[in-house]
């Protein structure tokens, strides 16, 4: 006869193994590194992993807060590039409640000079790893930023956002290209990165550029 008590155990087994860092449950405004997690900028315009820089300090609005790469309490130098994150559970406006981040979501926001906001996910141990990303314009102005994930130096994905595509009850969606998404395997080595990445578009300036994003990294196998 077949018992069935070894299903349970197979489970938690493959539970175990399919193990899923996610940046949003993830995400902390008081470490950078956060563990696997990195929140940084390039010091140029440039993707190549020898630019990348982390964030210095935090700032906040009530339920969003934010990474900079130095101390700012305005836009200006050392306010762009911007990541930030809204901790609330419903959607909250941003700052100068020119933007709207939805409950999780990530936002990212490059230089007028065209230095990238970039969160780089950093392997602890090799494996086959799948990777998905949403990318959402969420500026009321309509975002127009060029979007990319990296393994290391090499694209895995790249993508131009036009419009809005976040929370209808703050803004209408519109737009050419209001998101994108990604979702692909990858064999990273430890201390491999994927790299998730916002650039200031085609008309290279950051102005109502604003982009949400939702990101996992899922470990298939060792």
């Amino acid at each position: 006869m077949i018992r069935s008590v070894g299903l349970p155990l197979l489970l938690c087994t493959l539970l175990q193994a399919a193990q899923t860092f996610d940046l949003s449950a993830d995400f902390s405004l008081r470490n950078n590194p956060n563990q696997i997690w990195q929140y940084g900028y390039s010091e140029t315009n440039s993707l190549d992993p020898a630019q990348f820089r982390l964030d210095q300090v935090t700032g906040s609005l009530p339920d969003i807060g934010f990474w900079h790469p130095s101390v700012s309490d305005r836009p200006g130098p050392g306010y762009y590039p911007y990541i930030a994150f809204n901790s609330a559970k419903a959607t909250r406006y941003g700052s100068s409640n020119g933007w709207a981040a939805r409950a999780g979501e990530v936002a990212m926001e490059a230089s007028n000079s065209g230095q990238y906001s970039l969160i780089r996910f950093v392997a602890r141990v090799p494996g086959v790893y799948k990777v998905t990303a949403r990318f959402t314009g969420i500026h009321f102005g309509l975002s127009s930023t060029d979007v990319h994930v990296l393994h290391n130096a090499t694209s895995l994905f790249d993508a131009d956002i036009q419009g809005y595509g976040g929370d209808p009850e703050f803004h209408k969606i519109e737009g050419s290209n209001p998101s994108a998404d990604f979702l692909g395997t990858v064999e990273l080595r430890t201390n491999d990165t994927v790299t998730f990445a916002c650039g200031y578009g085609k008309n290279k300036t950051n102005y109502s550029d604003t982009t949400g994003l939702f990101a996992q990294v899922l470990l298939l196998s060792e």
